[in-house]
This record gives structure tokens, sequence and C-alpha cells, in this order.
């Protein structure tokens, strides 16, 4: 079976194409997204990426992270997926629709010799239902190891907690993940470390169901410069991640911009794809 392996700003996925066909039967997706995105066990990923038909828009967008959960959005993803929708032909340069469990999302994909692509990511969500919290997340103070942090939620087609700190050399693991499994989020949340020199954001980002740091969450980077628009810090800036940068505009709704890197194709091995009951050879 097929598969391509991709990247947004060192955010890695692998794409399966089942625009035509489905692959992967979806009983065996979640067991088969956990196997797959292992990077001892298998090829290594943050995340698979399911290309399907859709009845209302280009295509639909199914996301699967390395704990076998799927999400409802990925903005590093979609951008990938975009690229790869273009290249297979299933849709054309310029403005296309994606259909998401976070609702229909536009994109405009351009190359220039680089690919581009301009996401609209709707509008942030800040009220405790829609992020969802048992209780508002705005300014909330939250203690670890002795030391104050102010936590700020949104929703940016998954759940964000953006924390604004004076340096980002430090551990982000341990408080991530105490945020992240608080029971006042009753679904999780990603953690975001934000750092703003006046005219740009460095953000450090603890992904729920991959349970680490990534290189680059593009859902995070909207959460961050959205909370920091409400805040009257800023409403369109560079967003620098480890993986690279992102160009984040935050009006009545969120508009981010940047690169999807297509990296290799493979093929998985016949003991693999019969050991999950995939269909067909999948060629990408």
């Amino acid at each position: 079976m097929k598969f391509t392996k991709m990247h947004g700003n060192g955010n890695d996925f692998i794409l399966i194409d089942e625009f035509k066909s489905i692959m992967v039967p979806e009983e065996k997706k979640s067991e088969f997204a956990k196997w797959i995105c292992n990077r001892n066990f298998a090829v290594g990923a943050d995340g698979v990426i399911f290309l399907q038909s859709s009845k209302v828009a280009d295509a639909r967008f199914r996301f699967f992270n390395p704990d076998g959960s799927e999400a409802k959005m990925c903005g590093n993803g979609i951008r990938c997926f975009s690229r790869f929708l273009v290249e297979k032909g299933y849709a054309r340069l310029g403005k296309i629709k994606v259909e998401t469990l976070a609702g229909i999302k536009e994109l405009e994909v351009n190359f220039d010799g680089n690919w581009w692509i301009k996401v609209d990511m709707g509008k942030p969500e800040f009220e405790a239902s829609k992020i969802p919290a048992k209780r508002e997340v705005w300014g909330l103070d939250f203690e670890f190891e002795g030391k104050i942090y102010k936590l700020y939620a949104v929703n940016t087609g998954v759940p964000h907690v953006v924390i604004f700190v004076e340096d980002l050399n430090l551990d982000i693991i341990p408080i991530a993940r105490k945020i992240r499994y608080w029971e006042i989020f009753p679904e999780g949340t990603n953690v975001n470390f934000a750092l703003f020199d006046g005219k740009r954001f460095y953000v450090r980002t603890y992904e729920r169901g991959v349970e680490n740091e990534t290189l680059s969450c593009g859902t995070g980077s909207v959460a961050v410069v959205a909370v920091a628009k409400k805040l009257g810090m800023a409403e369109k800036a560079e967003v620098f991640t480890k993986g690279g940068v992102l160009k984040v505009e935050i009006g009545e709704r969120a508009f981010m911009t940047g690169s999807a890197t297509r990296v290799f194709d493979g093929e998985l091995s016949d003991e693999v794809r019969k050991s999950f009951g995939i269909i067909g050879n999948g060629r990408n």
C-alpha cells in the first residue's frame, strides 16, 4: 500500500489516499494510526491523514493522532493535505474547500517554486462551553512548583491553552501535561508557551494526542495570536516555531499561511497490509 510522508514546519504526517476507495477499514483506523506513527517500529509521524471524497467540498480531511484518537482539525496537517490534493489532480491551484470535523475550511493553494497555503481557520472561540472547559479560563492563575502561570483558553479548531512567558528556555512537558489532563478540560487541551518581542511571537507547543512537544502546531500558532489580539498585543504577526515560520492574521476570522513539504513516497509491505485488513494497493 502506497503512502506519502509530508511535513508542515517539521510537524510530520503520513497521508493515505482514500479518495477513490477506502484502504484502511474504519474499525482499524485507530489501531493503524497507533502503529504507523511509531518512530521505532513503523514509519513515524505526528499523525495520519486520510484523504477521502466529500459531497460538500473538494475533499474530506480525516486526522488521527499517534494515540489513535481522531482530531477535528490540524493546521499544519491541512496545508499538507491541500498540497497533496492539488498534486493528485483532485483540485486545482487557487481556492479549495475541505470538509473537516471542525466544519468546512476554505484554503488558497499557491505555487511559485515553493508551495504556500493560506487557511481560513474560522472564528476563534473563547466561551468556556465551546472550548470546552468547565469554567472560564481567561487569565486564570495556575500554580506549578511554586510558580504562578496565567492561562488563556481558546478553541481554534481544537482546544488550546496559551501561556505567555519571558523565557522559552524551560522544560514545558511537566506543566503542560498537568494542564492537558486537568479535569477542567473534559476533552483535554493543547498547551502553548509563547514569548512576544513586540513584533513576532516565538512558540513551543505540547500537543494532545501526540502527548509531547512537536516542532510546530498550526492551530496553536493561531491560538497564540488570537489570545494576543484580545489582550491588545497584536492582531497579525509572524509566529516562529522550532520547525519554521507561520504568518497569522486575526480579524473576525483567523487566517494562517505557511508551507507544505513533500518528503517521500513509500509502500507498506504485504505483511503489514494483511495484518490491518488493508484493501487493494492504494496507488498514491
